[in-house]
């Protein structure tokens, strides 16, 4: 009885270095690694990171010991990454612009392959990552960085451009040009809600957020409002006001994860603290 001849596709591996703040200081190693539609990390501390006296954990998930950590994701819809590193990662908005992008070439080029998880992780501009983790390839490139060694995060002036770009995503009438546009600048962050990271006026890193084209209330006057009652409440909470754009209320809030130098402060979310699936 003739059969169907089984194609397995080549196992992918991808090798980066994990690093913490401006001083690029190495803790350790991360593989990511893609089987069929299979998906998993391993991590293992560098030595000198182990013997450090400022040791800390660099997620919940992962132990102070030396070797490899392996971390396979309990179901389906779980992350591959150990969670501070899955804190990183783009989110539901920042996934949408990245897979319509990749979409739009893959139409172009029947041999692209599909997204792995380790393609959305590099896709977050460098300059931009939530916390303080880093990211470096074995050609020593950060992840994600601008060919010229700049950064894509937008200056104050674009933000106009940036909510009409988000804005054709969301009605599904994006071009090329709009995806281009927004990756680096629309994808450092979590969320479902269009937003991107931006140089506020006086240069301070910050977050836009966007009303979006399905809101029945001013969602972002809201986000705002509330920031500013647990100012007064005095709840330490970031610095927050409404900017009107094209006659839209688009929230700008100072990233918590920042300076007043800009250094990078390290981060995880509430999810990774109780250590709950996602």
């Amino acid at each position: 009885m003739a059969t169907k001849p089984a194609f397995k596709q080549a196992i992918q591996r991808t090798q980066l270095e994990v690093l913490l703040g401006r001083a690029a200081k190495l803790l350790g190693r991360l593989i990511v690694v893609k089987d069929g539609h299979r998906e998993f990390s391993q991590f293992t501390y560098s030595d000198d990171w182990l013997a450090d006296t400022q040791f800390f954990d660099v997620s919940p998930d992962l132990n102070r010991q030396s070797g490899y950590q392996l971390r396979k994701p309990p179901t389906r819809n779980d992350t591959c990454f150990f969670l501070a590193l899955a804190d990183t990662e783009p989110d539901a908005w920042g996934r949408r612009v990245i897979g319509r992008a990749h979409a739009k070439a893959r139409s172009k080029d029947a041999l692209l392959g599909p997204l792995t998880e380790a393609d959305y992780l590099a896709c977050v501009d460098d300059f931009s990552r939530v916390g303080a983790l880093r990211l470096r390839d074995e050609s020593g490139h950060y992840l994600r960085s601008v060919a010229d060694g700049g950064r894509s995060t937008a200056a104050f002036l674009e933000l106009e451009k940036i909510l009409l770009a988000s804005r054709a995503v969301e009605v599904s009438q994006e071009t090329a040009e709009d995806l281009a546009y927004l990756q680096g600048k629309g994808t450092s962050l979590g969320g479902m809600r269009p937003k991107c990271t931006i140089l506020d006026s006086d240069g301070a890193l910050s977050l836009g957020k966007f009303p979006s084209v399905n809101d029945e209330r001013s969602v972002t006057r809201g986000e705002v409002l509330a920031l500013r009652l647990a100012q007064i409440a005095g709840i330490d909470s970031a610095q927050a006001r409404i900017v009107m754009v094209q006659d839209q209320p688009v929230a700008m809030i100072r990233r918590f994860d920042r300076t007043s130098e800009q250094n990078r402060i390290p981060y995880i979310s509430g999810a990774t603290l109780l250590q709950a699936k996602r």
